[in-house]
């Protein structure tokens, strides 16, 4: 009896032990146009059993969650085929191509994970609000860190732009030098989101003689609520 007793406590800490060592994390929302498609990520600290056993629910208001995925990339009976699942190991998709406006709600990742011989109970992720805006794109509002302002740091220099309080995501930043688009020498940060509405920045970096040889630089923005080409002021 002692024995049993003490084995069912030793695999009892284990599980706890096993449990505490894995996380699953979404990100908190994510907004979407009526008729976009939309991806939402999960990402568990350990890979889930067998590369796959990872499944999604959306939950609305008022009602219980509903399996709309399991095993990573198969859909439940009734749901929806805009609805895909994609992924393994640890890091894994939820899809919705054409999202309807029905489509606002929670959505849950669930993990499971075998570790030291130790079957885990189910984890949730934090879930993910899916926000659908059916209003009109609002293009991003646009600032310029320019030649007055120009940060530097010995032969090396950098132009920002940055962009703000635009919906839905999905603004693309290119650089132009005399009209003839940039591939190369700039970075552009991920969108966060705020309140429904998004912002990020793009960074030009530069050789001080680039910047001093008088051409002109422009800050070109691609949104559904409209394309803008922002120059940049020469002194």
């Amino acid at each position: 009896m002692i024995n049993i007793c003490i084995c069912i406590w030793t695999l009892t800490l284990l599980a706890r032990e096993c449990r505490g060592q894995i996380t699953v994390t979404q990100s908190p929302s994510v907004t979407a146009q009526a008729g976009q498609a939309v991806s939402i990520t999960c990402k568990t600290s350990t890979a889930v059993w067998n590369g796959n056993h990872l499944a999604w629910y959306q939950q609305k208001p008022g009602e219980a969650p509903k399996l709309l995925i399991y095993y990573a990339t198969t859909r439940y009976s009734n749901t929806p085929s805009r609805f895909s699942g994609g992924g393994s190991r640890t890091d894994f998709t939820l899809s919705i191509s054409g999202v309807q406006t029905e489509d606002a709600g929670d959505y849950y990742c669930q993990s499971f994970h075998y570790i030291n011989n130790v079957s885990l109970w189910y984890t949730f992720g934090g879930g993910t609000k899916l926000l659908i805006s059916t209003g009109s794109p609002v293009k991003p509002s646009v600032s310029l860190l320019g030649s007055s302002s120009l940060q530097s740091s010995g032969d090396s220099a950098a132009l920002l732009c940055l962009l703000s309080s635009y919906s839905p995501p999905g603004a693309k930043v290119s650089w132009t030098r005399d009209g003839s688009e940039l591939s190369e020498g700039f970075l552009t940060s991920a969108e966060s989101q705020q309140d429904g509405r998004y912002s990020c920045t793009s960074v030009l970096k530069l050789k001080r003689e680039e910047w001093e040889k008088r051409e002109r630089y422009a800050c070109r923005v691609t949104h559904a609520g409209g394309d803008q080409e922002i120059p940049f002021p020469k002194c």
